[in-house]
């Protein structure tokens, strides 16, 4: 076919860019600022963009493994950001998973399958003999930040990224049980799988069955509290048990709270903690969704054992490092009954996912309700003594809202993770509510975190209650053991 002479004058066009084209090393040097450059690169999609050569070489050295929200919009689901494959890779980076810890804070890792034994397969004792039961991770950089009408949250390494908070957090790790366990007989907060009666769960006595008109057995563990979370007990008493272990323990430290938070959300891609479970990934090989209801929904729990554990500390022994949903069923008055059947979570072997079953205080935050404001104040160290009747010794880094509701907006300031306005729903924005009694009662108030067993849809990683002094104790509310393999300093302020 005969080319017209526009098609001829654009061949010869071509023709003549060829012949006078030239090679890298003849180019004339560029001029500007790195900023001011940009590249031609080929993504994910295989399809050619253009991109800020600053940006190009930062991310080669420091991958960055992150999530967006759209803040426009209400919806908790987010998009990837940054690398998608250090996001992929991003697990098995942070060494998330469950490892023995001992006192003087040197972690050994179990066998993802069998957290009975040893990754060299070595038989590993959970009873506090060999170290505490911890969930744990590698030091990263969180960086939290907005940017063109979405708030990132993402993951570093090297060096943080954006113009928001970006703190580092040292290598660390939280009890895999989701609660506390008590050392009766030393009195210590512990992380142990353990029947015996030194560390006997709940008040740290048995239950009378005929005090509940629908209790299970006598034998029950329900009612024995044997091998159950240790309970009544104040955050200020658990943090004591805690630091008794030496330097570098705690009970539920706010920034072990954080990172179970901030985790959740960045891996798998939602803040919805009660999201459909879905065991695929998506079509970018990534974890999505939540973990369902969880242990939120039990059933006249008060007539059942007066509001104590429901859930042993074995439950999801048998998950090891996995993402996943495990059958507990609650045993009722009969031999083989079932009073409630639940799907406990597991987050690559925190049982629990970070929600449900029974509350978490936090330690190292506390909220002034005062007569016009809520603030919220941290502790720069944790490594230092820690007083939660004075917010002298504290640095200010949010307001929470005067009245309750599921959680629309938290700040990270500080990593702190309290809420800073309400208006969502169980489907919306963070999908968790948030309790305030500070209209009415005055004072210095902790946070008590992830919501209990029959809490319903109000529960979530994020969910927050802020109705409680220091002092104060409940059957439905345990602190899990905490360390960090050094001091998690917070620089940043409001």
């Amino acid at each position: 076919m005969a080319l017209t002479a526009e098609q001829e004058k654009g061949v010869v066009a071509m023709l003549a860019a060829f012949q006078n084209g030239k090679r890298i090393n003849e180019l004339d040097a560029a001029k500007g600022a790195l900023k001011d450059m940009r590249i031609e690169v080929m993504d994910e999609t295989g399809e050619t963009h253009s991109m800020e050569l600053a940006d190009a070489v930062a991310q080669a050295g420091n991958p960055i493994a992150g999530r967006y929200w759209n803040t426009a919009n209400a919806t908790p689901t987010a998009g990837y950001y940054g690398s998608l494959q250090a996001l992929r890779d991003l697990p098995a980076k942070l060494g998330l998973g469950r490892y023995l810890v001992t006192d003087d804070r040197k972690k050994r890792k179990l066998d993802p399958t069998d957290s009975t034994k040893y990754a060299d397969g070595s038989p590993a004792a959970l009873d506090g003999s060999q170290g505490q039961c911890m969930w744990c991770w590698n030091g990263f950089i969180a960086n939290i930040f907005n940017e063109g009408g979405v708030q990132v949250k993402c993951i570093t390494f090297d060096k943080p990224v954006g113009n928001g908070v970006s703190i580092r957090i040292p290598a660390g790790g939280t009890s895999w049980l989701g609660a506390g366990v008590m050392d009766r007989t030393n009195q210590l907060l512990c992380s142990v799988i353990s029947n015996a009666e030194q560390f006997r769960g709940g008040g740290g006595s048995a239950l009378n069955a005929s005090s509940y008109t629908k209790a299970p057995k006598a034998d029950a563990a329900q009612l024995t509290m044997l091998g159950m979370p240790a309970t009544n007990i104040s955050t200020t008493s658990f943090g004591t048990y805690a630091r008794k272990r030496g330097e570098g323990w705690e009970a539920n430290w706010f920034v072990a709270q954080f990172v179970v938070e901030f985790l959740f959300e960045v891996i798998m891609g939602t803040q919805n903690s009660q999201a459909t479970f879905n065991a695929d990934k998506d079509a970018n090989g990534l974890y999505q969704g939540g973990f369902g209801t969880g242990v939120t929904d039990m059933p006249d729990w008060g007539n059942y054992n007066g509001y104590y554990p429901v859930i042993p500390t074995s439950v999801g022994l048998e998950a090891g490092d996995g993402v996943c949903l495990v059958d507990y069923k609650l045993p009722d008055a009969t031999d083989e009954g079932t009073y409630k059947a639940f799907k406990v979570p597991v987050f690559f072997g925190l049982v629990h996912a970070g929600y449900g079953s029974l509350w978490r205080w936090v330690r190292g935050l506390i909220m002034n309700a005062g007569d016009k404001k809520s603030e919220v104040y941290i502790s720069r160290s944790m490594f230092a003594a820690f007083d939660p009747s004075t917010i002298n010794d504290k640095i200010k880094v949010a307001e929470c809202p005067r009245s309750e509701g599921y959680i629309k907006r938290k700040s990270y300031n500080g990593l702190c993770c309290m809420p800073t306005e309400v208006g969502g729903s169980a489907t919306t924005y963070y999908c968790d509510y948030f309790y305030t009694n500070a209209n009415t009662s005055k004072g210095l108030r902790v946070r008590a975190a992830g919501g209990n067993a029959n809490i319903g849809t109000y529960a979530g990683a994020s969910c927050t209650n802020t109705n409680n002094a220091a002092t104060h104790t409940y059957t439905i509310c345990s602190s899990p053991l905490c360390y960090f393999e050094s001091d998690p300093i917070i620089e940043q302020a409001a």
